[in-house]
């Protein structure tokens, strides 16, 4: 927790200096971000950068030509990602728009509409826990603010009784909430963001990538790759690695955004049929599949709805994971099974 405390406290002097002041502390904390990757691509006219968008750290390297073309254009994706369409802080992105006009429906691209409409699917396959209409909820607990505490229970319970997916009325490109929703697409912005980047990539020369955006990670060509899945009680070490290729990973885990209050920690993986904070035994969830935004939010309905649970959400998608437990249990899904090493041997994995 002290760690913790000194970062946040560096990032916030950090907003008062330049961009490259962001860069170098970018370069210095990417171990935080849950995920860890470990190069083994031949260097073949690599680019590589960093920088910050959507609130966390952008790490860009680029095999083949045109390298810092490309990243430039990967950069300006992502900001349009947020700026146009996603972000509920932007004033006339798509989901601001639809928070502001409750009761009426507001046209919007149909990129965004599409993202809606995936994340409402795999609400339903969850029976809810994960619901993109938690806007209200994720505002009281305010994790990415300052002077976090816990919300008086009587304004979860009101906040509560505004979530519901099934409210959202979607057609074509046409969305409608009911008055009072707020819709949140924090949990699937990321992912979101490295579909569009994959797409991008496809109309360039470049032979292979490796795009992290915060906890989700786009792995693009035809090539190894080895992932290391962070330690949750030291998320600057790995306790295993992953060897993919040509994939999409997200990682959830309760070590991310948290506070404590009277001796209790309290994380930024909400419940969405509670209004609190996740209890599912598990330390984090590390989700792969073939989808940017699949891979984000079933990471974030796993963590909640805990292994056994997660194993035909899982399934229905054709997309595998490793779950985390607190007490230092490793288990794996079939498809992973040959993919994963131990490397931290206070873990253990199980059958």
């Amino acid at each position: 927790m002290q760690n913790r405390v000194m970062f946040l406290k560096i990032a916030e002097a950090i907003k008062k200096v330049d961009k490259r002041a962001w860069i170098a502390l970018a370069l210095c904390l990417s171990l935080i971000i849950g995920i860890v990757i470990f190069d083994t691509v031949k260097k073949n006219r690599e680019f590589q950068t960093t920088s910050v968008a959507m609130g966390t750290i952008i790490n860009i390297k680029l095999y083949g030509p045109d390298g810092e073309e490309t990243a430039q254009l990967i950069a300006e994706n992502i900001n349009e990602t947020e700026r146009a369409l996603l972000s509920r802080n932007e004033e006339n992105s798509d989901i601001d728009r639809i928070n502001n006009n409750p009761d009426t429906s507001v046209s919007v691209s149909y990129e965004t509409a599409d993202i809606i409409s995936k994340s409402l699917e795999v609400s339903k396959n969850c029976g809810g826990v994960f619901d993109i209409t938690i806007g209200e909820i994720t505002k009281l607990w305010n994790f990415d603010g300052e002077n976090q505490s816990v919300p008086a229970k009587e304004k979860i319970d009101e906040a509560l009784s505004l979530v519901g997916y099934p409210y959202v009325e979607l057609s074509d490109t046409s969305v409608k909430i009911k008055e009072g929703q707020s819709l949140d697409l924090g949990a699937v912005g990321k992912g979101a963001a490295c579909d569009r980047i994959k797409t991008l990539l496809e109309s360039t020369k470049t032979d292979s990538a490796i795009i992290s955006v915060g906890g989700s990670l786009l792995l693009y060509g035809d090539r190894e790759f080895t992932v290391g899945i962070a330690n949750p009680q030291n998320s600057q070490t790995t306790l295993g690695t992953l060897e993919l290729s040509d994939a999409f990973v997200s990682t959830s885990g309760n070590y991310e955004k948290f506070f404590e209050q009277d001796g209790e920690t309290y994380h930024h993986i909400l419940d969405a049929t509670t209004g609190y904070p996740a209890d599912s035994r598990l330390s984090s969830v590390t989700v792969v599949c073939d989808s940017g935004l699949l891979s984000d939010a079933l990471s974030t309905a796993c963590y909640i709805l805990g292994y056994q649970e997660s194993i035909s959400l899982l399934a229905k998608y054709n997309a595998q994971a490793v779950f985390v437990f607190k007490d230092k249990t490793i288990r794996t899904t079939d498809g992973l099974r040959e993919c994963f090493t131990l490397t931290d041997e206070s873990f253990v994995v199980g059958k």
